[in-house]
């Protein structure tokens, strides 16, 4: 939908709403030697009394035009600023149930959290539905907190293969590193339950409902013009992961359309090996030739099915973790749409709140005072005002965790992106490699067809005898057509599960992930390297 703000009276989003009551006011200046303002890492802490009071001025200024302090993220937001609160949780596997409804085998580790009995909790086990409605219920009951959505139980590989439990394993654990790393998501109080629950869990709070609009009426408040944002960070980011979203679902059907391609690519060669192997069986007159058409045809097909293979690599590499961030960018931008349907309900609270001063000031200000209508007039007028009271500081609750979160949400989205296409970019030499070994080994059936390695029958009759090199360019050790030598992507795997198992058994960090965080960045210096490993 086109925006054109000339249509609209008063509409800028970085306007301040309070300018024009202020604009007869002289301007505060604010000092320049006090230390800056940064809203997502708080208010560096004065050091003299003269910056104190130079803080009180600036605190009520912020509190005015609606920005928030230092001391106000620690009222609203305290559980950003502790470290006594630990929650780790790891899979060690995944039970084989019912089609799309596995049985997750977890791990628990809490530090410091009230209403745990225990400290360490081992073989917990959850059904994919039954974490799928406490993903659903830590969404709606945190408003403030950009709850990642959880991977489906079904990826692009085979059905109840090595290469999808592999697959399911990483993401599902990258998603209980999500949830469990933020501090207000462990705090909840569900997560006791669904940790110290027997099997069969369902949500307890299940009685708590969302306090935002849904259904119809969400959809029409969606069409009304964005309500004036004092925080410029979030009100461009909306915009921002929406245009994410959208580039995020367009390269997703093209992948699909180009696995589909694939699939037919892959028909049309393995077509092509049982012609050549027909024409074998015409090649009468020379021997060679037999034999050469009919290698030809076996490594043809061999190739129609290595295509048929790299047609599921790309989608279960690159596709799936693409429509993951596709359903995370949905979530974020829905999360900010609360945030606005909330700051709409505190500016109709803030003019009932104002509708009731000016009933309370008319009924005051009569010669004869009803006792009745008085303390209904002051009734109402205190429901109203702790109704305000009460949406400005969930919002400024809202909109302070959401600053902390929107860098970490990037800074998840560029790692994400880079280990998917770096995961992508090795299968796909992977795959160029086996076709181009599987093609070499019949190199010597090709020269022996004549003595002049087989290059007369392309008219290339004044060519003397050639010498066979037989030697082989993908091997373990290396590729000789680039003239390096790397290590194998299998030896590469085993180093990386050495590394994994001696941090497992490491007592004071039994669930530390920088080694395979460090492992997952591609540096420009060695991206050259990364697409010449071997893997034979």
């Amino acid at each position: 939908m086109s925006f054109n703000p000339d249509e609209f009276e008063n509409n800028n989003p970085f306007a301040d709403p309070l300018a024009e009551q202020h604009q007869n006011q002289p301007a505060p200046v604010r000092d320049s030697t006090a230390p800056p303002i940064d809203y997502n890492n708080g208010v560096q802490p004065p050091t003299t009394e003269e910056e104190n009071e130079g803080d009180n001025q600036e605190s009520n200024l912020l509190n005015e035009s609606g920005q928030l302090t230092e001391a106000e993220f620690r009222k609203l937001i305290p559980e950003r600023f502790t470290n006594k609160y630990e929650l780790k949780i790891k899979l060690i596997g995944v039970e084989r149930n019912k089609p799309g409804n596995p049985i997750l085998k977890m791990d628990a580790q809490v530090k410091g959290l009230p209403r745990f009995r225990q400290v360490k909790y081992k073989d917990i086990r959850r059904t994919f539905n039954e974490v799928v409605k406490f993903n659903k219920y830590l969404t709606i009951s945190n408003l403030e907190v950009f709850v990642p959505v959880i991977p489906s139980a079904n990826t692009s590989y085979p059905t109840n293969g090595e290469d999808e439990t592999k697959q399911l394993v990483m993401v599902w654990q990258e998603w209980l590193d999500r949830i469990t790393s933020n501090p207000i998501l462990i705090r909840d109080e569900e997560f006791v339950y669904f940790i110290e629950n027997d099997f069969g869990y369902s949500v307890i709070n299940s009685n708590r409902k969302s306090s935002v609009a849904s259904g119809l009426m969400r959809h029409t408040l969606k069409q009304f013009s964005v309500p004036y944002d004092p925080y410029v960070e979030l009100a461009d980011f909306r915009p921002m992961i929406k245009n994410a979203y959208l580039i995020c679902q367009k390269l997703h059907k093209i992948l699909d359309r180009h696995s589909k391609t694939e699939k037919q690519l892959s028909i049309h060669i393995f077509d092509m090996s049982n012609k050549l192997n027909v024409l074998s069986q015409f090649e009468n007159t020379h021997p060679g030739m037999k034999n050469m058409w009919e290698k030809l045809g076996k490594i043809t097909q061999i190739q129609s099915d290595l295509t048929l293979i790299e047609s599921i690599n790309d989608m279960g590499t690159l596709g799936d973790g693409v429509q993951a961030l596709i359903d995370d960018f949905y979530e974020i931008k829905e999360a900010l749409t609360n945030r606005h349907l909330i700051m709409r309900e505190l500016l109709q609270a803030e003019a009932q709140t104002a509708a009731k001063h000016a009933q309370a000031n008319k009924i005051k200000s009569r010669s004869s005072l009803d006792p009745i209508k008085v303390d209904e007039a002051l009734r109402s007028l205190e429901y109203a005002t702790k109704v305000e009271e009460s949406l400005n500081l969930q919002v400024k609750r809202i909109s302070g965790e959401m600053l902390y979160e929107r860098k970490e949400v990037i800074d998840f989205t560029e790692k994400k992106l880079q280990k998917l296409v770096k995961s992508f970019t090795l299968h796909k030499v992977e795959h160029h490699r086996k076709i181009l070994k599987h093609l070499e080994t019949i190199r010597l059936d090709i020269r022996i067809v004549d003595e002049r390695g087989g290059l007369s029958r392309l008219n290339r009759d004044n060519l003397g005898n050639l010498k066979h090199n037989l030697v082989q360019s993908q091997s373990a050790k290396g590729d000789s057509w680039s003239s390096r030598t790397f290590r194998s992507l299998e030896k590469e795997e085993q180093e990386r599960e050495n590394q994994n198992d001696l941090g497992e058994s490491d007592s004071s960090k039994p669930f530390d992930d920088d080694n395979t965080n460090k492992s997952s960045v591609v540096d420009a210096k060695n991206a050259a390297s990364l697409l010449g490993i071997a893997t034979f």
